[in-house]
């Protein structure tokens, strides 16, 4: 168990670190592309639909949508499993 959980983090760790260093950048690109309109002198609606437009278009792509349903699945799963084990708790106190 220990060698697996070893192996699954030297795997891993190449990817998390990739997927940290992309939200990094793109929480710094966010920010001066926010400063950039707040000093153009645009109003805060129109900042907040460019977001919002962004945000729709970001999650319109495969990839996006690809994590989303792994997401969800992912939780539901995790919803069922949670089901069980409570059920079982309740089922041995009787």
């Amino acid at each position: 168990m220990v060698i697996a959980s070893g192996a699954a983090g030297y795997l891993l760790l190449p990817l998390v670190t990739r997927a940290l260093v992309r939200a990094l950048t793109l929480t710094v690109n966010g920010c001066v592309w926010l400063a950039a309109a707040m000093s153009s002198g645009a109003d805060p609606w129109t900042i907040v639909s460019a977001v919002g437009r962004a945000a729709g278009d970001t999650l319109a792509t495969r990839e996006a949508s690809g994590v989303l349903l792994a997401l969800a699945v992912l939780g539901a799963l995790a919803f069922y499993w949670l089901q069980r084990l409570l059920g079982s708790d309740e089922e041995s106190s009787r």
